[in-house]
């Protein structure tokens, strides 16, 4: 870790220890939640335009104009970086302006979460232990954050539901469980109600969710397991772009092309064991 001219540390942290990985978590969460919505899209990239450069252009004056009034703002920061990867039309050099654009965004959210107003509002309880840390003259690293993603195990006759992802970037041709990431501001019980819907075209009552298993993925997903005998509608491909087909299996013998670790919660639920570890070492109990 180096130091600037005016003492503050250059190790991405803007001189709160943390900072950096907690805006890059938060970054990597909405990143998993866009996938598991969206899949990996594969459009084109837009970039090129005539106009395009002479935006930038004009970007760059504004950007410099402001920072010798000293009026400097985080959008005219933004917005220079913006235009200026959208007037790039070479691949390698559009993703060099992508990271650039990136990383102002990551900046600027630290500088946000640095106001005292944004980091007691968004994590009141991390804002007063700060303070007191701050009083007694002792420091905490910030808390841990996990990724907490629902799995909907719809049971009939013995089988239950698989569908075998496609597009997705993650698993594509094996069979997993309708499943997803929780949303902001959504319940566990909401998110697979939510999930079943959208990717089987089932509508599940909360009280038709029996919850079965929950396991601790290394290193940072906690996947919660439901069980519904009970639906209104026929399940069906809901979302064909990232799902080849659905096909009803035996419980106990599922596809040797199951995803792992779904595969290893179904075999506990059959157990009736209510928690596992998947993917730790053994130092870690795994």
């Amino acid at each position: 870790m180096t130091k600037d001219g005016e003492g503050v540390a250059r190790d991405g942290d803007a001189g709160v220890p943390g900072s950096l990985a907690r805006v890059l978590g938060d970054v990597a969460a909405e990143r998993a939640a866009q996938d598991a919505k969206w899949g990996m899209q594969a459009v084109p990239d837009g970039t090129g335009a005539e106009d395009a450069v002479a935006e930038a252009d004009r970007a760059r004056r504004e950007t410099d104009e402001a920072g010798r009034r000293g009026e400097l703002t985080w959008r005219h920061i933004l917005r220079e970086e913006v235009l200026e990867a959208f007037a790039e039309s070479d691949p390698e050099l559009l993703r060099t302006e992508l990271i650039q654009v990136a990383a102002v965004a990551v900046k600027w959210a630290q500088a946000l979460d640095r106001r005292p107003a944004v980091a007691e509002r968004s994590n009141p309880g991390e804002a007063a232990a700060k303070a007191v840390g701050e009083a007694t003259g002792e420091s905490r690293p910030d808390r841990f954050r996990a990724i907490v993603d629902v799995h909907v195990m719809l049971v009939r006759d013995g089988t239950v539901l698989l569908g075998k992802r496609a597009n997705t970037g993650y698993g594509d041709g094996q069979w997993h469980l309708p499943s997803g990431h929780l949303e902001p501001g959504e319940s566990v019980v909401g998110a697979a109600v939510r999930e079943a819907r959208e990717e089987v075209g089932v509508t599940i009552r909360p009280d038709d969710l029996e919850f079965a298993h929950v396991m601790h993925r290394a290193p940072d997903r906690v996947g919660l397991f439901f069980v519904a005998r009970k639906w209104a509608g026929e399940p069906y491909n809901a979302e064909p772009h990232k799902c080849a087909e659905l096909a009803w299996r035996p419980l106990g013998e599922l596809p040797d092309d199951t995803i792992g670790y779904p595969a290893a919660a179904i075999a506990r639920v059959l157990a009736g064991e209510p928690f596992a570890l998947y993917g730790w070492s053994a130092d870690n109990g795994a």
